[in-house]
C-alpha cells in the first residue's frame, strides 16, 4: 500500500503529469461592467463547457467559488508532501493574460488580500517550512 502522501502517480495508478483548471473569479470590474460567465462546470465531474457545447475534461476542475485553499489541498499539498519523501515536483500555471494565473499562484488580486486569498507559492513555502522544522 502506497506511502499516505506517496501521489497518486507514484503507485502506479495515474500519471506523472496531472491538468487542474482553475476558473478564476470575476474581478470587480467585470461585474460592474455586467459580463457574462461562458463557463460551466459539471457538479461532481471534473469537466468544464465552454459556451454551449464545447466540452472538456481536465483531472481536476475549479470553479469560481472554489477557495484558494482547496485548490492548494486538491492539487498541490501531495507533492509538496512528496518532496520530503524525495520526490521533485513542478507546477505551472498557464493561460493567456487576466486568466487568473497570479491570483492563483499569487496572493490575490490586492495587495491587502485577505489570508484566503493566499495563493499556491505563499502555502507551498509555508508547507515546506513547517516540515522542514518538524
Amino acid at each position: 500500500m502506497p506511502h499516505a502522501t506517496t501521489p497518486v502517480w507514484m503507485d502506479g495508478i495515474g500519471t506523472s503529469v496531472q491538468v487542474a483548471l482553475r476558473i478564476r473569479p470575476q474581478l470587480s470590474k467585470e461585474k460592474i461592467e455586467g459580463c457574462l460567465l461562458c463557463t460551466q462546470v459539471t457538479p461532481g465531474e471534473p469537466q468544464v463547457t465552454l459556451g454551449k457545447d464545447k466540452g472538456f475534461t481536465f483531472d481536476y476542475v475549479f470553479d469560481q467559488g472554489v477557495q484558494q485553499d482547496a485548490v492548494y489541498q486538491s492539487c498541490i499539498k501531495q507533492l509538496v508532501e512528496g518532496c520530503f519523501d524525495g520526490y521533485n515536483a513542478t507546477v505551472i500555471a498557464y493561460g493567456q493574460t487576466g486568466s487568473g494565473k497570479t491570483y492563483t499562484m499569487g496572493t490575490g488580486f490586492d495587495v491587502t488580500s485577505s489570508p484566503e486569498d493566499t495563493g499556491i507559492i505563499p502555502r507551498a513555502m509555508d508547507h515546506l517550512f513547517d516540515g522542514i522544522k518538524q
